[in-house]
Parts: C-alpha cells; sequence; structure tokens
C-alpha cells in the first residue's frame, strides 16, 4: 500500500543545511553517481564486493581506525549537530522542523533518524562515518556529514526500532507503522516506505521480527486512542499471532527474542520460520500493583533486557525467562542504555553516573564525579549514550556534553564546550556492519 494512503508520506526535505563553513563541503558531498569512486585497494576488489562501494563519493576516505562522530540534538534551537569526537569540532550543523529532535541510529549504523513529534516529521542524518566488516577485519571509511534529501511525514510519530537495514517508526494519529529501507535513504531523495496499518489511532510501536515476520501494536475492537492491548505478529501483512498485553509501552529487538512492555509483563517472542513462540514475565507482586516497565533497551548480541523506573534497574533474561530487580541509590534522571560492551549506564538525579553487567546485574562502578542536572519544572529532556569504552552525558543547561571512560572506573575523561543545549545523542563510527 502506498504511503500516501494511510497519511504518511516520504517527502524532500525542506531547506539547506546551516554549516557556515561547513556548507559548502556538504554540497560537495553531495556527489553525482558519475562521481562514485572506489577508495578500496585494487587488491581488495574481488574478495570485498561488498555493495557498499557504491556509498561513495568523490570525498569518501578510507582510514586506517575508526573515526567516530556525535550527533546532538538541541534542546532549545531546532538544529541536530554532527560532531568529530577527535577534535570536538562541529563538523556540520542542519537545520530541523523542531528542536529536542529523538535520535535513533539505524541497525547499520551510520543512518540517524531525527524524530520530532511536535512537528509530525521525521528527518534522517548521514553521519559520515562507518565501518564495514570483512571477516577478519574491519575497513573503516569517512565522508562529509549530510542531511538526506528523504523526510517522513507521519502523524505524532514516538517510537521507533531499527533492524535488518530499517527504521520501524509508529504514528500515533494514524495507528500505522512505516519501515524505511536505510540503504534506500542513502540512494534516493524518493525512498518509499512500507506501510503497515492497524486501522485505529493509538499511541502503539512496529517491530520487524525477522526478514519474514513484523509485529505491530494491536488495538482492541472499538478502541481508540490510548494505549494498545494486544500484539498482532504479521506475515506478509496478514496477522498469523495475537498475544495479550495490556497497556503495551516499549518494544525492542534483541539477539533472538524480541520483548514487549505491557503493564503487567513482559511479553516476549521469538521468531520461528512464518509463526512466533511466546513467553511472558510477570512483575514481581512485592513491586506493588502500580510498578510496570516501559522502554527497553540491549545490546545488539543479547537477549537480556534493561529498564529502568524511578529508583528500580530491571534486568529481563529472555532465555531464562526471569526478571530481576535493582534498587537504586535514587531516582533516575534519564532513561537507562546499554552499549555494545554490554555496559548497563544508570544517571542518577543526584548526577552520579553508574556502570552496571547487562549479565550479572552486578554494580560494577560509580563516577567519582557528578554533572549538574536542571530539575527545574520546564528543564530539558535529555538522554546519555554508550560509545566504545565512552559513555557520554549531556547538560542542557550548560551547554556541555560530559565524557567518561567506561573502561577507567568511570573517570571524568573531558567536557565537551558545544553552546546551546545538547540534550539527545547518537554516537556513530566505531562498529562494523
Amino acid at each position: 500500500m502506498a504511503a500516501a494512503a494511510a497519511g504518511v508520506l516520504l517527502l524532500a526535505a525542506c531547506g539547506d543545511a546551516d554549516g557556515g563553513d561547513d556548507a559548502a563541503a556538504i554540497d560537495d558531498a553531495a556527489a553525482t553517481e558519475e562521481e562514485i569512486v572506489e577508495e578500496v585497494d585494487d587488491d581488495h576488489d574481488e574478495d570485498h564486493d561488498d555493495g557498499y562501494d557504491e556509498e561513495m563519493t568523490a570525498d569518501t576516505e578510507e582510514v586506517p581506525d575508526p573515526q567516530p562522530r556525535l550527533v546532538v540534538a538541541d534542546a532549545e534551537d531546532a538544529v541536530v549537530h554532527v560532531v568529530d569526537l577527535a577534535t570536538e569540532e562541529v563538523l556540520a550543523s542542519f537545520d530541523t522542523a523542531a528542536p529536542g529532535a529523538a535520535l535513533y541510529l539505524g541497525s547499520e549504523h551510520r543512518v540517524v533518524a531525527a524524530v520530532q513529534t511536535a512537528a509530525n516529521t521525521v528527518q534522517f542524518v548521514d553521519a559520515g562515518t562507518w565501518a564495514v566488516g570483512h571477516g577478519d577485519h574491519d575497513h573503516y571509511y569517512v565522508d562529509q556529514p549530510r542531511l538526506l534529501d528523504a523526510r517522513l511525514d507521519i502523524g505524532t510519530p514516538i517510537h521507533v526500532t531499527t533492524d535488518f537495514g530499517r527504521f520501524a517508526i509508529f504514528g500515533d494519529d494514524e495507528g500505522a507503522g512505516v519501515l524505511v529501507d536505510e540503504q534506500a535513504l542513502l540512494d534516493s531523495a524518493d525512498a518509499d516506505g512500507e506501510v503497515v496499518e492497524t486501522g485505529r489511532p493509538h499511541h502503539g510501536g512496529l517491530v520487524q521480527l525477522s526478514e519474514e515476520l513484523t509485529v505491530i501494536s494491536g488495538p482492541r475492537a472499538g478502541q481508540d486512542e490510548g494505549l494498545a492491548d494486544e500484539v498482532w505478529v504479521l506475515l506478509d501483512r496478514e496477522q498469523v499471532g495475537s498475544y495479550d498485553c495490556p497497556g503495551l509501552h516499549g518494544e525492542l529487538r534483541g539477539a533472538d527474542w524480541t520483548a514487549f512492555a505491557c503493564a503487567d509483563r513482559i511479553l516476549l517472542l521469538e521468531a520461528h520460520g512464518d509463526h512466533a513462540h511466546s513467553r511472558e514475565v510477570f512483575y514481581p507482586e512485592e513491586l506493588g500493583e502500580d510498578f510496570r516497565l516501559g522502554y527497553l533497551r540491549t545490546a545488539e548480541d543479547s537477549n537480556v533486557f534493561v529498564s529502568s523506573r524511578d529508583d528500580k534497574l530491571a534486568f529481563i533474561d529472555a532465555d531464562a525467562a526471569e526478571l530481576t530487580v535493582v534498587d537504586l541509590p535514587t531516582d533516575t534522571a534519564t532513561r537507562a542504555t546499554v552499549d555494545d560492551d554490554g555496559n548497563v549506564l544508570v544517571l542518577t538525579d543526584d548526577g552520579v553516573l553508574h556502570l552496571f553487567d547487562l549479565d550479572t546485574a552486578e554494580l560494577l562502578v560509580s563516577s567519582g564525579e557528578s554533572v549538574t542536572i536542571d530539575d527545574s519544572e520546564d528543564a530539558a529532556r535529555f538522554g546519555l549514550v554508550g560509545g566504545r569504552d565512552r559513555a557520554y552525558v549531556p547538560s542542557p543547561s550548560e551547554g556541555v556534553v560530559h565524557e567518561f571512560a567506561t573502561n577507567d572506573d568511570l573517570r571524568l575523561a573531558r567536557t565537551m564546550e558545544l553552546g546551546g543545549a545538547p540534550a539527545n545523542l547518537v554516537f556513530v563510527g566505531a562498529w562494523p556492519r
């Protein structure tokens, strides 16, 4: 079904990048197909015909080591910055439709979705740094960052998941999700999204369970808006399974299992060809009837999910169908996150960063230094992110981003002065695809 039929449109982006002196470099990066060149050595051509050479422009450079970058959304200004973590230079700044965009890194570890709920739109940024795995070694590339031409206009986009080279973006107003191919975003301004509909507006989500199966939040008959109470499994857009999940709010795919946060339980689904197998893990009664989990985080190769609520940190082991709840010293200041090293990062409202082991739920270390947190009613919401051996914590009220060393007892390694109100972050450029 065409996206327009569901009130969902993929449009060319409006406006130009606002990058000052960087604008010319950004324009140079918009190379035509005739300008595409191969930067890989000739003796790699036959062994490494992986399809990624077509992404290279005349400005693409192969580099010997990862060149990570931080994509930063400002809470007050409608702008997204791309920062070189080696030099702290802002390589490019792109105008967005609204301030405070939520950022999601695609599963190919290059394209970032800037979700702007208030503006009913999603824009996409090519961070311009990526890695390609070749068996026993990796290749690393850099290029100029760019705001991609394709844009998704969809009513009230909030929940996003990323798997199998696609963004799965759900629009509450339509009660529909859109699967957007990351490679198509890089290749074309007219990239089409595949629409998955439920027929009724509600606050929901969409997950690619496998190459064959998708899962979408399912509102019950007669339900309009609010949270869904079911999860529907689809094969070729036909429903092949339905599972109870009252008050669904939060969904994420791990290595094998996909977790859904319901009001009274965690629903776990595992793809098996043309159908799914399920498990349920109910919340402990001793936590009270008001306890529930929402958003979920995990590492790409893990089946352990985490979620924080107030002064609790929950670990859901999908393989064992077990839930472990850990007490925190005080309430969380923002959502916990997980990096691909298997570190669980939690910032509590006293400004202290904590590091837990994803597999054991053990607290490994807490930071010796704290960051400033604005606890006023109109304070900007923000999120932390893990990088390679590093964690990044923004302080919107101070215009800075703090870097902690996760491989060195959460030592405060540096504080980067970015200005503005840096709030939401994505780390790009260290992991091969």
